[in-house]
């Protein structure tokens, strides 16, 4: 259904910070080893999840990452804002003036069940926080 795996990297990079909380700051390598992607993957993504105050960077020779606030007030719907598009469902391009009843009408009868879909994607994602998958790793 998602669109990326931005959004389940992003849960794992700040898990790697949730579970570092208190020990300073974490380096994109470190994230990125865990995550096996890139550096520069993870410094793009991040700064994603700086610009949501979900992260805080600091520079330098011992710098990196930190959670911004405590993983408790992190929800995974925080986390998925921050990263993914809105949308959920992309429609393709339809012409409400087109002849067939198909292409004229489709992306208004789908869209209410689609918003409601979101929605309840939303919700269900501010049940979780990012304390919540922290603490069940072991």
């Amino acid at each position: 259904m998602l669109s990326s795996s931005r959004f389940i990297v992003a849960i794992h990079a700040l898990s790697v910070l949730a579970r570092n909380s208190g020990k300073g700051p974490v380096c994109s390598n470190m994230i990125a080893q865990s995550v096996h992607t890139n550096p520069v993957v993870i410094r793009r993504l991040m700064s994603e999840l700086e610009k949501a105050a979900l992260v805080a960077s600091t520079s330098g020779r011992s710098g990196g990452f930190s959670l911004a606030r405590p993983a408790p007030q992190i929800t995974l719907a925080d986390v998925y804002r921050a990263v993914e598009d809105e949308a959920v469902f992309r429609m393709h391009k339809l012409d409400p003036e087109a002849a067939c009843p198909v292409a004229a009408q489709l992306s208004k009868v789908l869209s209410p069940p689609l918003r409601a879909a979101e929605s309840a994607m939303t919700m269900s994602l501010q049940l979780t926080t990012l304390d919540d998958v922290s603490q069940a790793i072991h």
